[in-house]
């Protein structure tokens, strides 16, 4: 019986050795494991933030990633670490035009005002978005458009789609889908043009097209005339779009909505109220010259720098940017 108990005893004090040695070696290997200079951790830093300025910040993030596995990091590298991670899912997900989900990313990355490398990621990534979601808006009012005979606004849409950076994998996408449509637009504008030659006079419409088909230049002209612009001649059409330009608003708004400016693009502008402003943009069908293409209707608060577009077939307006 005491041999039995000296033998449990002995077994017991045994496993306890055992489990105490492994325990000591466990804690050694987790010191060993976070163990880092400061001169380390700011030398993975300062690789990152070169990474950064490089454009890559996929590898920038997976040269903190060394610092973090080892528990070693201060607080600006888990702070970068962080919005580095957070920026890598803003990408992904404009890259896949899963916009809901970029854009909580990139609401998480709005305050972020350092390191400056990392802020000039932030922008190119938030440009690709807003890139993005006019490729988004633009595709689905070609089609609308299209199918609802407003020809003139659904070339209008189709051209700006077209216009914006195929650089953007989502956007390229976009814009390979609307192609089919280029002809159909084309083909019912000029069958249009030609119905409408038989009843107009063109001696009395030649020129200006755009302008002459501006909502915002007919309203002007009539509420200044009485008349309609249809009767106007073409010295008295330049007057009234000489009136209707603000180069200071139109290069804030484009800055801001990131709608791209084409040569040949015509812009109307007029003030409805302190701090909003009625924007029109039209440009010619490439495929038929007497055609004005409407490339939409904006209003643009410059205090705010939020712009909404028109639908046109529903007459509202909602937020782009």
């Amino acid at each position: 019986m005491r041999k039995a108990f000296w033998g449990a005893a002995v077994t017991l004090l045994a496993t306890v050795t055992v489990g105490c040695s492994a325990g000591s070696n466990g804690s050694n290997s987790s010191n060993k494991s976070s163990s880092m200079t400061t001169e380390q951790v700011e030398s993975h830093y300062t690789k990152a933030l070169n990474y950064l300025d490089k454009g890559t910040p996929q590898q920038a993030y997976s040269e903190l990633s060394k610092v973090i596995a080892k528990n070693a990091g201060n607080k600006k590298v888990k702070v970068l670490y962080k919005n580095l991670g957070n920026l890598l899912s803003a990408k992904r997900a404009v890259t896949e035009n899963k916009l809901s989900k970029a854009d909580k990313k990139l609401q998480q990355l709005a305050k972020v005002k350092k390191p400056d490398k990392l802020v000039k990621q932030i922008n190119a990534v938030q440009k690709e978005y807003q890139a993005v979601k006019l490729a988004k808006i633009y595709y689905n009012e070609t089609v609308a458009y299209y199918d609802a005979g407003k020809y003139s606004e659904a070339g209008g849409s189709y051209q700006t789609l077209m216009a914006l950076s195929s650089k953007y994998q989502a956007v390229a996408s976009y814009q390979e889908k609307a192609k089919s449509y280029q002809q159909k637009i084309a083909a019912a504008q000029n069958q249009s043009v030609a119905s409408q030659a038989k009843s107009t006079s063109q001696a009395t419409t030649s020129g200006y097209t755009n302008a002459r088909n501006s909502k915002i230049v007919s309203s002007t002209y009539a509420s200044q005339t009485g008349s309609s612009i249809s009767s106007a001649t073409n010295s008295q059409v330049s007057s009234v779009v000489a009136e209707l330009s603000d180069t200071q608003i139109l290069t804030k708004f484009r800055t801001v909505t990131g709608i791209p400016q084409e040569a040949g693009d015509q812009y109307y502008v007029t003030k409805l109220d302190d701090n909003t402003y009625q924007i029109e943009i039209r440009h010619t069908s490439p495929d038929n010259v007497n055609v004005s293409n409407l490339k939409g209707m904006y209003k643009y608060d410059y205090t705010t720098g939020k712009v909404q577009k028109a639908d046109e077939l529903t007459g509202e307006y909602t937020n782009i940017n």
